[in-house]
């Protein structure tokens, strides 16, 4: 436990700490906006990266986050503040130093040999970086829901959520719009000189997130329940398994990531080489998406403490699997379909807020084990898949596989859109399943909304 810790906040205190916690969340999200997304993966598959590449880049930290099963042990004996700033800290200062190193390294040369062994490097730098943070980000839920009362997190994470929202959106407009214009002022005359663009808007992003640290700084550090360095042995790691209610959220968590993951070869592929849509617009769709997100999460977060969380995910869910047959209807001469995909993503939202609350509300006052086991379910099922879908997409290309339904050619992009809609859609048989504490019957749901 952290010696400075104190539970004993004062009104004035945990108003200060709430504060500092959406300032770090917005700018955790402006960095994670220029590090991440469509930037890192056009920068991939300018390296070269093919539909495997493109799903290792997607992957490979998802895969490298199981070791963040350490996180519980690590807050038993630094504390949750110390947990969080030292992975962070780490995480962001490795990411700040060798992402743009490694894109001017590689921007100053014209030897496409090269391009290889960056693109691995790359992977293999994401993979570190996220891992480190998904340790902190453990830290930093356990320590939010010690600082945050109960009856109003579901305001408080959606209060969050629009200022890292409102963050995000100037951090993808200046990105897309620099990366595409510096593009095309060096694409004729210095070819080799194009990446340089990306690491400059990169190296920016990273010391963004070096600056989310300040606020997390200045957080009063409290005591979290744990049962000291043995709450990460098996026994209390496999509680988490064992307890009926939230094994079915894990069920749907696992679930969700898992074929949230597998069409990500395809959607990412998509765009950049069947549509050819500049990096710019590729920001301003999850721009508008986010500001959607930005107008709707107040009303997510009163529905999550008034409502309850499993409602909003199902409608959340419905909304979101019906995104992926936007991308079946884009064409080169028709390419403003996708953008229906981007609003129907306006209802991540609700899941953006209301699963980790109601990972949270089903964890036990010891929710360090909780937290690791569902992040690390979720990023395992979303890494397995990715790779999978990757391996997928490229066999079913070179295959030239095609389905006809009717009038409709499926090939190998289509199958997966569709198979994408059709799996996440199925999402809400697991959510039906989860029994919530406290939330309102479907009868007084329909009551409320009117």
């Amino acid at each position: 436990m952290d010696p400075t810790s104190d539970n004993r906040l004062t009104k004035n205190r945990r108003r200060t700490a709430l504060t500092l916690g959406l300032i770090n969340g917005a700018l955790w999200s402006a960095g994670n906006g220029l590090t991440t997304g469509a930037l890192v993966l056009y920068l991939a598959q300018e390296l070269g990266a093919k539909g495997i590449g493109v799903s290792m880049i997607l992957a490979a930290p998802s895969l490298a986050g199981l070791l963040r099963l350490v996180a519980p042990r690590s807050i038993a004996r630094l504390g949750v503040k110390r947990t969080c700033l030292v992975y962070f800290a780490c995480s962001y200062l490795l990411l700040a130093v060798a992402l743009p190193s490694l894109i001017f390294a590689q921007g100053m040369t014209a030897d496409d040999a090269a391009r290889r062994t960056t693109l691995i490097l790359l992977v293999a730098l994401i993979c570190v970086h996220q891992l480190l943070e998904y340790i902190g980000h453990v830290a930093l839920w356990s320590w939010l829901a010690a600082i945050v009362p109960l009856p109003l997190r579901g305001r408080y994470f959606g209060k969050r959520q629009a200022w890292q929202l409102a963050a995000l959106a100037p951090a993808l407009l200046v990105g897309g719009l620099f990366i595409d214009r510096w593009k095309e002022t060096h694409r004729e005359h210095e070819p080799q000189r194009m990446l340089l663009g990306y690491g400059a808007a990169t190296g920016v992003g990273a010391w963004l997130l070096v600056a989310s640290l300040v606020p997390l700084a200045l957080m009063p550090a409290v005591h979290v329940a744990s049962r000291g360095p043995k709450s990460t042995n098996t026994s209390s790691l496999l509680a988490a398994l064992i307890d009926p209610t939230f094994r079915r959220l894990l069920a749907y968590r696992a679930w969700f990531s898992f074929f949230n993951g597998v069409g990500q070869a395809a959607l990412n592929i998509f765009p950049y080489r069947v549509l050819q849509i500049p990096v710019l617009p590729m920001q301003l769709m999850p721009l508008g998406m986010r500001l959607g997100q930005l107008a709707a999460s107040p009303a997510v977060g009163r529905a999550s403490d008034e409502v309850g969380n499993r409602p909003v995910l199902i409608a959340s869910q419905a909304i979101v699997a019906v995104g992926p047959l936007f991308y079946l209807m884009a064409t080169p001469h028709a390419p403003w379909w996708i953008v229906g995909a981007w609003i129907a993503y306006v209802a991540y939202a609700g899941t953006n807020i209301c699963l980790p609350n109601l990972m949270l509300k089903l964890a036990p006052p010891d929710n360090a084990p909780y937290i690791a086991v569902a992040e690390t379910i979720s990023g395992l099922a979303y890494g397995v898949s990715a790779i999978a879908g990757g391996l997928l997409f490229d066999a079913l290309a070179q295959r030239g596989s095609t389905v006809t339904l009717g009038p409709v050619v499926l090939d190998h992009f289509g199958l997966l859109f569709v198979f994408g809609a059709l799996t996440r859609a199925l999402g809400i048989v697991w959510l039906v399943r989860i029994r919530e504490p406290g939330a309102r019957s479907w009868r007084e749901i329909f009551a409320w909304g009117t």
